[in-house]
């Protein structure tokens, strides 16, 4: 399905920038954080991704509820790293390799990295992709971000 141009068409795409304007508010004043970082905060989470599906009809939520649902994933993503600091240093160690490698900044590798789920690839093929090579490993990243894209 796509979700956009769905959404784009529909009463959510209306909706969607006072929602936002509300939450990024919210995670402002509650995280102290700056607009850039609240957006990003927001932008990499699987709740903006529901936003966006017309679906949902999440834009009826009220702000607290849906930083609610945003502090809770984000609490259950730290916990799933804190589980596994193997893990953790894997996926740091490909940002920065892939960073190093596609000759772009840290902050793109992080955007592109969240914007096509790459994180949670890497977690979930931790043990199949921690053995292999560097060379392997970029490729298998590059290869899952240009089918994302």
């Amino acid at each position: 399905m796509e979700t956009n141009q769905t959404y784009q068409n529909g009463l959510g795409s209306a909706m969607l920038p006072f929602v936002m304007r509300e939450l990024v508010d919210t995670v402002m004043k509650r995280k102290t954080l700056s607009l850039e970082d609240a957006l990003y905060y927001i932008y990499s989470s699987r709740l903006y991704e529901s936003l966006l599906d017309e679906n949902t009809k999440l834009w009826y939520s009220s702000t607290l509820s849906l930083y609610e649902a945003l502090e809770k994933e984000k609490t259950e993503q730290k916990k799933a790293q804190k589980d596994n600091p193997e893990i953790l240093l894997f996926q740091m160690f490909c940002v920065e390799n892939y960073r190093e490698t596609k000759h772009i900044s840290a902050k793109e590798t992080l955007l592109q990295f969240s914007a096509h789920g790459v994180f949670e690839f890497l977690r979930d093929n931790f043990e199949m992709l921690h053995t292999q090579d560097a060379a392997y490993i970029l490729d298998t990243i590059t290869t899952y971000i240009n089918k994302k894209a």
